[in-house]
Order: structure tokens, then C-alpha cells, then sequence
């Protein structure tokens, strides 16, 4: 009786199990970007730019930023990001960067049923169905990307997954669906749905295929053939110096260390299963020929870190989940072990964000929290026009006019506020009426863009040019009344 009750529960239980870990890394993920956000550890640029975004298009008005470099821009002329105009409702609810950084977790993470649902389509064995959605949801470009602040990237990488799934299963009007939400996600992704479809095509013979793959060569020719060119001045932002097409070198797939680092330990990441079946990697060399050949000039998009790699996580598990279908001898319990350890292999060997959980640093609350939080609760006005540091940012950008500061030197032929010639300096745009920023040690140069001798410097002399004029501090947070753009102060 109780062996009886007992199997009946676990077979009750099994099915929810996919279901449970998406919930669990969701808990883990939203718990990871909260703690980081509240902490002041989240940045102007990504999160303080798409929430200001996000809060824009949920009172409809046009996605105009005064964050980014180039302020009062629409965010439309930089990327095609229509994500964040269909996920706008939700500030209606709630409107706050906190809302932005759960929905990123929810979407991703439940993803992960995608990966699980195309296993079990592939009749792969239920332990490695479990596998590869823990080698997805583990996957280092996910779990950096949703450690680094909110990108479009992460949510159509999300939406890949789920193309994928139907186009798979048959369901060609749910894969239409995800087919656009992925490739209105953001501008480049269209690239890689063409190599999914036309993959596809070529080993199914399917006439939705060849639909999906030419939908997608239609629309990357209207954005950088027509929209960015003719409508977008300057032209796209990400291009190589001399045109998109200016470097079609193979050799720049190889080029470098970090990139020989990228293949490594995605390969690594699914115990270099892929490799057998190579054919189904010509999508994630598609992707990585994006970022390294075409947009070769973006430095910061080569490497593992930040956001850009989660592209590869739905791309890496089908070809991973159709080399096990391909090879049956792989279609086993060990497999399914192998691909584990290999998944916590990478997360031991690049320390990656889901770790931090354990440590007692990441939950250690900076001294500069309260006296933040009383500051911009209590003393700086909620419609002010203000100018900050990047990551104080995010935590006041649904305002209209915020802009962010940039350190330079100035010349002082004579009068020098610090005695010398050239002086540590700031500029920013327009004339905001406050200026908040904290003095922490906490701080280092990715929250001040700036070493911090050279940030305290650069403010002692814009208040003894009395360019700003200090209105309060509250510990090491200060805010600032400006008197001047400092571009002005001659």
C-alpha cells in the first residue's frame, strides 16, 4: 500500500519537474538582479536606458532617451527594439526598473520549457530532457545576461527558443508568432532565424522553411537596406567603420583570445556534443559571425561576459538535443550526467553570477544604500530635471530630463581650480537643475566612469568654480544644485 501511494505520488511529481526548475531559476534569477539593482550595483547603461524606454512608451510617447550618449534620441534609431513597447503594458501595473528586471527573468526562465518540450519531441530520454533544460537555464550567456541589467537580447533569445519549438512540432501559426516577436526584438535576430529555417528546410524538406527563411531575408533587407540607411541618420550605429560589409573576413571569427574563449566554453557548455552533428552549429556560427566579422568594431559584444552570448543558449540545446535524436547510443542516462557535470564544469570555471548567491558580499548592504534612498525619496523632486552618476541612474529615470556625466580634463590657462594647467573636469548635456551623486569607497570606475581620485577631484572643482553649489548631504550622498553647464565656465 504504501509503495502503491508512494509511486503514484512520483508519477505525479515527474511532470511538474520542469516546471518546478523553471520556477526555481526564476526565484534565483529575479533574486540575483533585485538584490543587485537595490544594492546600486545596476547601471545608466543598460537598465537606466530601456526602463526610461519602457516608462515612455506605457504613457505613449515616443521611446525618446536623454540617458544614452546621444540625448533626446529615439531608442528606435539605434535598435529595433519593439519588445519593449509590447511589454510596456505591464508598467500600468507597476511602474518600476524591478517590474523590467522579473519580466526578463520570467520570460527567460520559462523558456526553458521550450527546451524541454523540443527534447521530448526528439523522444530523447526523460533524464536528458531534464538535462538540457538545466544545461539552458545554467548556460553562461543567460545567467550573464540577466545578472547584467535588462537587454532585448535576453527576451528574444527567449522567443528563439520558442520558435524553434514550433517550427519543429509543426504548429506553423504559434511559430509565426514567436518568428515575429524574435525578429521585431531586435534587429540583427532575423539573421539567425533565417539559419534556423533554412537548416530546417534542408534536413525536413518543409515548405515553412522556406517561408520563415525568406520572411526573414525581406525583413533584414527593409532594416539595413532601407530603415537604417535612408531613415536613420547616420546610418546604423554597429556597423563596421566603413559599412556592415566593409571586413567580410573569415579569419575575424578566430582572431583572438576571447573569441577562441567564446567557442570553448560553449562547446564545453554541452560537453562538445554538437560537434558530431555539426551541420546544426550553422546557426550559432551565424551568430557569432554577427557580433565578430559584421560588428567586429564593437569591442565589448567578442567575449563571454555581459548579454550578447545568450543568443547562443536556445541555438547550442537544438543542436545539442538533434545530435542525441541522430545518435542513439548518446540517447542514455550517462549522456544526460556528461551533460551536467559539463554545464557545472563552466559555472565552476568562469565563477558565474548564480554562485554570488552563496557568498556574503553580494548580500552585504552598502553603507551609501540609506542615505540614497532617503535623498532621492525625500530631497530631490520627483519631475526635477537632474544629471548623475551611471549607477545611481536607473534608480531615477522615469523623468524626462536625466542625463548622465561624463569625466574629461580642462585647460585653465589661468584661474586653475586645482593649480595646474588641466584640471579634472565633468560635461554633460543641457542644464539639469540638480546634481546627485555618492562619494562611497564603495564605488569603483564601472559605477562612476571614473577612478575615484580623479571623480572626487573633477567634483571639487566644479564646486569651487562654483559651476554647482551643494544643497544637501546625507552622508557620502550629495545632491547638487547646478548653476552652469560646465562647458560654459570659462
Amino acid at each position: 500500500m504504501f509503495l502503491t501511494q508512494r509511486k503514484l505520488i512520483t508519477q505525479r511529481l515527474i511532470p511538474l519537474l520542469p516546471y518546478i526548475l523553471c520556477l526555481i531559476f526564476f526565484v534565483a534569477y529575479s533574486t540575483l538582479s533585485i538584490v543587485r539593482h537595490e544594492h546600486y550595483q545596476s547601471f545608466g547603461y543598460d537598465l537606466g536606458i530601456n526602463d526610461q524606454v519602457v516608462w515612455q512608451y506605457s504613457r505613449f510617447h515616443a521611446p525618446i532617451t536623454s540617458i544614452d550618449h546621444i540625448v533626446y534620441n529615439s531608442k528606435l534609431n539605434v535598435h529595433i527594439e519593439l519588445i519593449y513597447a509590447l511589454i510596456a503594458p505591464f508598467y500600468w501595473i507597476w511602474s518600476n526598473p524591478l517590474m523590467l528586471l522579473l519580466l526578463q527573468a520570467a520570460v527567460v526562465c520559462f523558456s526553458g520549457l521550450a527546451i524541454y518540450l523540443l527534447a521530448k519531441r526528439y523522444k530523447l530520454h526523460p533524464w536528458l530532457q531534464l538535462a538540457l533544460l538545466l544545461s539552458y537555464l545554467l548556460f553562461y550567456g543567460v545567467q550573464n545576461a540577466l545578472w547584467f541589467g535588462v537587454h532585448s537580447a535576453t527576451f528574444e533569445a527567449a522567443f528563439i527558443a520558442w520558435f524553434i519549438y514550433f517550427l519543429i512540432s509543426h504548429r506553423n501559426k504559434w511559430a509565426i508568432v514567436f518568428f515575429l516577436l524574435a525578429i521585431t526584438g531586435k534587429e540583427n535576430v532575423a539573421g539567425m532565424t533565417f539559419l534556423i529555417s533554412l537548416v530546417y528546410f534542408l534536413i525536413t524538406k518543409r515548405k515553412a522553411g522556406i517561408s520563415f527563411a525568406a520572411a526573414s531575408l525581406l525583413y533584414l533587407f527593409f532594416v539595413f537596406g532601407i530603415y537604417f540607411p535612408y531613415f536613420v541618420k547616420g546610418g546604423y550605429s554597429f556597423a563596421n567603420p566603413h559599412g556592415l560589409f566593409s571586413q567580410l573576413d573569415p579569419r575575424l571569427l578566430f582572431n583572438t583570445g576571447e573569441k577562441m574563449q567564446v567557442y570553448l566554453y560553449t562547446l564545453l557548455s554541452y560537453g562538445f556534443l554538437p560537434l558530431l552533428n555539426p551541420f546544426y552549429l550553422i546557426p550559432a556560427f551565424g551568430n557569432l559571425a554577427s557580433y565578430f566579422i559584421l560588428g567586429n568594431s564593437v569591442t565589448t559584444a567578442q567575449g563571454l561576459f555581459l548579454q550578447y552570448r545568450i543568443e547562443l543558449a536556445p541555438l547550442m540545446s537544438w543542436a545539442t538535443i538533434a545530435t542525441i535524436a541522430r545518435y542513439k547510443r548518446l540517447n542514455t542516462k550517462p549522456i544526460a550526467l556528461y551533460i551536467i557535470v559539463s554545464a557545472l564544469l563552466v559555472q565552476y570555471l568562469l565563477h558565474l553570477p548564480l554562485s554570488y548567491l552563496t557568498k556574503q558580499w553580494f548580500w552585504d548592504d552598502p553603507p551609501a544604500i540609506k542615505t540614497l534612498n532617503i535623498t532621492i525619496q525625500d530631497y530631490l523632486p520627483k519631475d526635477a530635471s537632474v544629471v548623475s552618476q551611471d549607477n545611481i541612474t536607473p534608480h531615477i529615470s522615469q523623468r524626462d530630463n536625466i542625463y548622465m556625466f561624463y569625466p574629461e580634463i580642462k585647460n585653465f590657462p589661468k584661474d586653475s581650480p586645482c593649480g595646474q594647467i588641466q584640471c579634472n573636469w565633468f560635461s554633460w548635456y543641457g542644464n539639469p537643475e540638480f546634481l546627485l551623486v555618492d562619494t562611497s569607497s564603495e564605488w569603483d570606475a564601472r559605477h562612476l566612469l571614473s577612478d575615484r581620485p580623479l571623480f572626487l577631484a573633477g567634483l571639487q572643482n566644479l564646486e569651487k568654480t562654483k559651476v554647482i553649489t551643494k544643497y544637501k548631504q546625507l552622508g557620502t550622498t550629495i545632491l547638487y544644485r547646478v548653476n552652469k553647464n560646465p562647458a560654459e565656465y570659462k
